[in-house]
């Protein structure tokens, strides 16, 4: 079976869910192709700040940078000091740097995935199945009708619930009890599409958003191997259609923002940034 994977080297954690795969099916992949920008190719990491803090306030948009940064400066620690290792899956790097490790043809973007250029580019290599790994565009029919099987995305929310922007955000603040992922096939609307798998997680109390999305993006990963093993084995089963709308959010409005924090719960700790520098998914 053909793999390409779509990522983004901006978007924190992405190299945390595609390291299983890109492990275990290095043969298999095609390419792995990188996104111009955050959400698209006119959205970089300036863009991005002042949007949400327009939106969300000046606390939520340190927020976000706080987690991008962190895992960026945790990539390159490791990598200075050389303290990334196979064993264990203690491993922790961007999908640019993964793609080289593992003898993987990377593609830089520019522009965006549906330029006629990465079209062709894509069509070349013949995929039977696609994987986003945190790709922020929005994907369109001239890329989803090119593999045979599907596109597949990764969802940290127990779909239909918490569709969109921050879903750990939302379900925390919302006090859900289950939180969780999904990985679904992409149609053409935002986090619908037939759901392949869910999975809950157990978290503890005052677990900040970062932890929790961590150990989600380790969770997923571990599990994407059985979602592809189990295409490969032609078991193409989907869960049962929920008939539940779900809901879907946006960046947060600065009052929920301000309603998470004064409740007490934790968007980002030093702790989270100190378990990148001495990342190992064991003790996740």
């Amino acid at each position: 079976m053909k793999i390409v994977i779509l990522a983004n080297d901006n978007v924190a954690y992405s190299g945390i869910l595609s390291y299983p795969i890109l492990k275990k099916f290095s043969k298999e992949i095609s390419g792995i192709f990188i996104q111009d920008g955050i959400l698209n190719s006119d959205t970089n990491s300036s863009d991005l700040f002042n949007k949400v803090k327009k939106k969300s306030g000046l606390q939520y948009a340190i927020f976000l940078a706080r987690e991008i940064l962190n895992y960026k400066i945790a990539v390159f620690i490791r990598r200075i000091f050389h303290m990334n290792k196979h064993s264990d899956d203690c491993y922790l790097d961007n999908n640019s740097n993964l793609g080289k490790i593992f003898d993987i043809p990377v593609f830089k973007i520019k522009g965006s995935i549906h330029d006629e250029i990465w079209l062709n580019k894509i069509n070349d290599l013949k995929p039977d199945l696609i994987i986003c790994a945190r790709y922020g565009e929005i994907l369109k029919k001239s890329l989803l009708t090119i593999p045979n099987i599907g596109v597949i995305n990764f969802h940290p929310s127990l779909l239909p619930k918490y569709k969109g922007l921050g879903p750990i955000f939302q379900a925390l603040l919302h006090n859900e009890n289950e939180i969780g992922f999904s990985f679904h096939y992409i149609d053409e609307d935002v986090d619908t599409g037939e759901i392949i798998k869910r999975q809950k997680i157990k978290t503890e109390k005052n677990e900040s958003v970062s932890r929790i999305t961590i150990r989600v993006h380790i969770a997923g990963g571990y599990e994407l191997l059985s979602v592809i093993n189990n295409i490969k084995k032609g078991n193409k089963k989907t869960e049962e259609v929920i008939q539940d709308a779900g809901n879907f959010f946006s960046w947060p409005e600065k009052k929920y923002v301000k309603k998470f924090i004064q409740s007490n719960k934790k968007y980002i700790e030093f702790r989270d940034f100190l378990s990148l520098v001495f990342y190992n998914p064991k003790k996740f």
